[in-house]
């Protein structure tokens, strides 16, 4: 008696896990995780390469500075870069793998990357206003404090490389919410596809 019940509990899970009618759909599934595993990777990557190159040069320039608010600004940088790398590493917890045993876990791992890319650009946006805040007061020091002459040539260059900058992040920023934005709803179109057979 005890051993139909192991084997109609071994048949339940195997058909649960069984992929369904649709394998064209569950196939395309999980080449959407794959991929998008490889993209939480690089994301990752390049979040170590950032904080490495950036947080040395910072903690030097503060160390080397002589004035108190580009040593503060140093330390803001340096501690907006800290927090964006945590965050990026506390957001990609647990979906950076996609281990999963049945197209249900494909679907959860993919809904909730998704959640967590939209979370990545929204504090996307909150980085590059600190940032912005930041090396608008340092350039404002630099320039404006009095401690040096310094040319037409060096305001615009420096007010413009402020700009340029700012503007090119934006528009990172805005078309990497778009890519999620359609992301999103080609995993839905692919999940209604499947749920519908």
């Amino acid at each position: 008696m005890n051993t139909d019940n192991d084997v109609d509990l071994k048949q339940w899970a195997a058909d649960w896990q069984a992929a369904p009618d649709n394998v064209e759909s569950a196939e395309q599934i999980r080449h959407y995780v794959k991929q998008r595993t490889g993209l939480f990777w690089s994301f990752a990557v390049a979040d170590v390469v950032i904080a490495g190159l950036a947080l040395p040069v910072l903690a030097y320039l503060g160390l080397a500075s002589k004035s108190d608010v580009e040593r503060m600004a140093m330390a803001g940088l340096a501690s907006i870069t800290s927090a964006a790398w945590l965050f990026g590493w506390w957001n990609r917890r647990g979906v950076l793998r996609s281990s999963a045993t049945s197209i249900a876990d494909y679907i959860a791992i993919s809904a909730e990357r998704l959640r967590r890319m939209q979370m990545a650009c929204r504090i996307g946006w909150v980085v590059l206003i600190g940032q912005l805040v930041v090396f608008t007061i340092w350039i404002w020091d630099r320039l404006y404090s009095g401690a040096r002459d310094v040319s037409p040539g060096e305001i615009r260059f420096a007010w413009s490389w402020l700009a340029g900058f700012t503007v090119l992040a934006a528009i990172g920023l805005w078309k990497f919410g778009g890519w999620v934005t359609r992301d999103a709803a080609r995993f839905e179109a692919l999940k209604h596809e499947l749920e519908r057979d």
